[in-house]
């Protein structure tokens, strides 16, 4: 199959006059065949003239007539028409990709983001050391932003979450007084884009930590998990109240220590599932969860995962919160037979019901470390790592339990990327993998591209 060579995606069409590859965004339907942009002029002329009646026309002329612009009207609707986000159909779920401007950042993974509706925020991460720069990318200008002075150490490892009006940074590792190396933090802050202002929070009651996992809801971010000094995984937590500026703990969890977890949040509760029990590859890998009540200040235990023929327990997987449903996808897990064992299946956790439901199977090869959005819609999963990063990605619509494959991306492969939805876009950017920045296997990435998504 060959590729387009406007939108770089897989495509069976060809230019009727030049023979140049086009896909059905850019590809024009006449009478004659496809055409190209460059000679979609001569290919409307034809058209019309193919289809224009003459004045002492009979019955049977004006009958062709109709049929042929039917013909028209309807491969013009195939070209034009999105399927709708139930329709379950094999087509790919998003538009075309574009690539982004330069952000004017050292290339970098292991960064904290957010998306604000109508920009992403990126913040921190490592490099060939930890960082503390970052810049905000507005998605209506296509234009970087670079980001005031934290009052905030390196770092990388670090959470973030958006309040509706601020970015808070919590915990991570970076270099600190009297730390040989990367020490594990616990101090935060909060940037305001209005103002493009930073106010530290207060103390956190909790060790310094990264790995961790730390969500939204209601008035307060919750955090809970992650690795503490040494790369000892802890199980405790705290929520903060930005408008009160204080902390409160989490009761004690019905769950195991544990780092590269995930977490989502409903509107009154957080959900928590999966991880392992060390930072490194090895240890001990989960497939329980628990989930948190803001109301009860109480803790529940998830139903179990359901069985398949695969291990269960995982780590660095994806997982988004549908409004109903918790989609847990891919990830990396250990067994005697795998070290490591990487996944590509994945399940939904009903919190009414409390119960699992297996997914189809994807069309996507088993992986882990990648990122997954919600749209309102599908779940999109893109990127991460198997035995190479990758940069292929598809879109599962829980309604019609179906999956779509994504167009083809102009960005290299990568992990430790961002992955956010503003508007109907979603936003990739930065990241490892091979052939970044100085060209070597080992490398981190400092460009991006955005796709459309499906209204």
């Amino acid at each position: 199959m060959t590729t387009c060579t406007l939108h770089r995606v897989e495509t069976n069409l060809t230019c009727r006059t030049c023979g140049t590859p086009v896909c059905p965004d850019c590809a024009v339907r006449t009478a004659m065949g496809v055409a190209c942009a460059e000679h979609a002029g001569g290919a409307k002329k034809d058209a019309v003239a193919a289809v224009k009646p003459r004045r002492e026309s009979s019955g049977l002329d004006r009958r062709v007539l109709v049929g042929a612009l039917a013909v028209i009207v309807v491969a013009a609707a195939v070209v034009l028409l999105r399927p709708s986000g139930d329709s379950g159909g094999p087509e790919a779920a998003e538009g075309a990709w574009s690539t982004l401007p330069s952000a004017g950042l050292v290339a970098r993974t292991d960064f904290a983001f957010v998306s604000t509706g109508t920009a992403m925020i990126v913040w921190g991460g490592a490099a060939d050391r930890p960082l503390a720069d970052g810049a905000a990318y507005d998605v209506p200008s296509s234009t970087w932003k670079p980001v005031a002075p934290a009052p905030l150490s390196a770092r990388r490892g670090h959470s973030a979450v958006w309040t509706g009006t601020s970015m808070i940074v919590f915990g991570g590792r970076g270099p600190v007084d009297g730390c040989r190396q990367l020490c594990a933090l616990n101090d935060g802050a909060a940037y305001d884009p209005a103002t493009d202002r930073w106010s530290p929070i207060a103390p956190a009651p909790l060790a310094g930590r990264n790995g961790h996992t730390a969500v939204w809801f209601q008035d307060r971010m919750v955090v809970w998990g992650g690795a503490a000094e040494g790369g000892k995984a802890v199980a405790d937590g705290a929520s903060y109240d930005p408008a009160a500026n204080s902390w409160t703990p989490l009761p004690a969890a019905p769950l195991e220590p544990r780092v590269s977890h995930r977490s989502v949040a409903s509107a009154h509760r957080m959900l928590v599932w999966g991880g392992s029990s060390e930072a490194e590859e090895g240890g001990k890998y989960f497939a329980d969860g628990a989930i948190y009540s803001v109301a009860n200040n109480a803790w529940t235990p998830m139903a179990p995962y359901p069985q398949t023929t695969e291990a269960s327990p995982r780590d660095s997987f994806s997982s988004v919160w549908t409004g109903t449903h918790m989609l847990v996808w891919g990830g990396i897990g250990r067994t005697e037979s795998c070290r490591p064992c990487q996944h590509d299946d994945g399940a939904a956790y009903e919190m009414s019901s409390d119960s699992w439901k297996l997914m189809t199977p994807s069309p996507l090869s088993a992986r882990g470390n990648h990122r997954a959005i919600w749209t309102g819609k599908e779940m999109v999963v893109w990127g991460g790592f198997s035995t190479t990063e990758l940069n292929d990605g598809a879109a599962y619509n829980p309604a019609s339990d179906t999956w779509s494959q994504l167009p083809g991306s102009p960005v290299l492969g990568r992990q430790g990327h961002v992955m956010v939805k503003v508007g109907d876009n979603l936003i990739v950017w930065g990241g490892h993998g091979p052939h970044g920045e100085g060209e070597t296997r080992n490398a981190n990435h400092d460009d991006g591209a955005i796709l459309s998504l499906r209204a």
